[in-house]
């Protein structure tokens, strides 16, 4: 019989920055009956390689609660198309791989999600760390029927970095130096350095808004929120990241821009919703420009608000313009993969026979 995976709860002490983070098991009793997807946007295969670990941890045929994992193709190549295939053959029951969706615009995606009373988890393929709990618990806040879309606590994000910064979750970290024989072009940096429990650096002040500076624009940002992540699940002090609820809407709708047209109010890279959410939607607005859809003009349409639930941290692992510094400059990548690893063995033991998931890092591009 399969149980329920152990989660980690906040729970406060007299020090604000140093919470007690206990492990509870939790079945998702509440959750058996109801439908539970994720809609994986698909393409590049070496990061799928570390997202597929936590899927398969949250299939509810290992104890989770997705009923199945329904592979959006966006940008791959041929070598990616293969790699899912062999995902799909390991998980016959679970994996779909929508063969009869056409091509288009964003909205032949979001299309996908087409049955009714089911809910929905969009999962960007960079995704590269899950808390255990972070999808039943989302999907739990989303049939509490308060927010239309139910956000992750995405780590990297254009407006929950801020959040975390003003939360002083991140705690003062430095870039360790340099190894001998490396240049400032390729830095390939290990884990940063600890100097303090508030980050008073002031070139790393995190902008509150959707296309900042620090983060979205730079690497070293970029790196600090991640570096900050590990650091705090290394010292099993994770839930300081846990806000609570965080309402994108409070101020509002399209409170941001970017300067050349363009606003929205919190990045959809991890979010639930239902199928019905989608009834009324703008499906020209969708295949236009689906993020600003969902995060910012049908919510306003609706009168409702999305928020992120502290509970749920995620990982997400890079905007385009930070990638090659994050990869050229750190080894977050790899410390990444190395902690799915371990959710790769056990996964094999306790749910494959013993069988490795196939790997997509390792493939020559």
């Amino acid at each position: 019989v399969v149980l329920g995976i152990p989660v980690t709860r906040r729970v406060a002490t007299e020090d604000p920055l140093r919470p007690a983070c206990i492990t509870v098991d939790d079945p998702y009793d509440d959750l058996k009956e109801a439908k539970i997807y994720a809609l994986v946007y698909y393409g590049r295969r070496s990061y799928v390689d570390i997202l597929n670990a936590y899927l398969e941890r949250n299939l509810r045929s290992n104890g989770g609660v997705l009923d199945g994992v329904i592979f959006a193709m966006v940008k791959y190549t041929m070598e990616d198309m293969n790699y899912l295939i062999m995902l799909q053959r390991r998980n016959p029951k679970s994996y779909i791989i929508p063969w009869h969706m056409e091509g288009g615009a964003w909205d032949v995606i979001w299309r996908l999600a087409d049955e009714p009373g089911a809910y929905y988890i969009k999962i960007d393929d960079d995704v590269v760390f899950i808390a255990d709990g972070a999808i039943p618990d989302m999907i739990r806040e989303k049939r509490r029927g308060r927010f239309l879309f139910v956000s992750a606590n995405v780590v990297n994000h254009g407006i929950l970095s801020a959040v975390h910064q003003e939360m002083s979750s991140i705690p003062h970290l430095e870039k360790p130096p340099l190894e001998a024989g490396r240049t400032n072009q390729e830095q390939k940096l290990g884990p940063w350095r600890y100097k303090g429990e508030v980050m008073v650096d002031p070139s790393y002040r995190i902008e509150h808004t959707f296309y900042s500076d620090c983060v979205w624009r730079r690497w070293d940002c970029a790196a600090l929120v991640h570096e900050s992540l590990l650091f705090r699940l290394e010292q099993n002090s994770s839930c300081l990241f846990d806000f609570g609820i965080f309402d994108f809407h409070a101020h509002g709708y399209e409170t941001m821009s970017d300067g050349l047209g363009r606003s929205i109010d919190w990045n959809d890279n991890f979010f639930a919703f239902q199928h019905e959410d989608f009834n009324d939607i703008d499906w020209v607005g969708v295949a236009m420009d689906d993020e600003r859809q969902m995060s910012t003009l049908h919510p306003k349409q609706r009168g409702e608000h999305a928020g992120a639930l502290g509970s749920a941290i995620i990982a997400h692992w890079t905007f385009s313009i930070q990638e090659k510094g994050l990869l050229g400059n750190t080894t977050l990548l790899e410390r990444y993969r190395a902690r799915a690893e371990v959710i790769m063995q056990e996964n094999a033991e306790k749910f494959y026979f013993g069988e490795f998931q196939p790997r997509g890092h390792l493939w020559e591009r």
